[in-house]
């Protein structure tokens, strides 16, 4: 009985470590490939950039930053004021606050958030979405290699930054 409790137990214990390792990769692992990082760049720059600022980093209400606000319109201008500021999608800080996530908790973010009626972005589909992903973990210094970045990829965001 002893016997057959414990081997139980081993393969529960066995089935957490593989479901755990599937989820966490070795630092620098690459989950996305430079094309779509390319492609993110550009939809990014039509879009959540205008708020987000073009290095990704947010807006501090600093001189300097760029897109300037008073090159947006009025209803982004208005939302950039009440906020006050505007998170970033890259870099420490934003790891601080995503870095703990999966890659695919990341990608449902960005989609809800391009959803939104009030930003009214166009042709922002799930491609588009996971493609500006790809684009904030390699401004936040992950590597692109040869694997496609999904709406799936249940990797930690921190373990594909080394």
């Amino acid at each position: 009985m002893l016997k057959k409790l414990l081997v139980t137990a081993s393969a529960i214990a066995a089935c957490a470590l593989m479901v755990r390792a599937g989820q966490e990769a070795t630092p620098g692992t690459a989950v996305y490939t430079e094309s779509q990082a390319a492609k993110g760049k550009l939809t990014y720059e039509n879009t959540c950039g205008k708020c987000h600022t073009y290095n990704l980093l947010g807006r501090h209400g600093e001189e300097g930053e760029l897109p300037p606000v008073s090159s947006l319109s009025d209803p982004y201008q208005g939302f950039i004021r009440n906020s006050g500021q505007v998170p970033p999608l890259a870099g420490k800080v934003f790891l601080s606050r995503w870095g703990q996530k999966t890659a695919a908790e990341l990608i449902q973010r960005f989609q809800v958030t391009a959803s939104d009626p009030f930003f009214q972005f166009e042709g922002m589909d799930d491609e588009a979405v996971v493609n500006i992903t790809a684009y904030a973990l390699q401004v936040s210094g992950a590597k692109a290699g040869t694997q496609p970045l999904t709406r799936t990829t249940s990797v930690m965001v921190n373990s594909l930054i080394p």
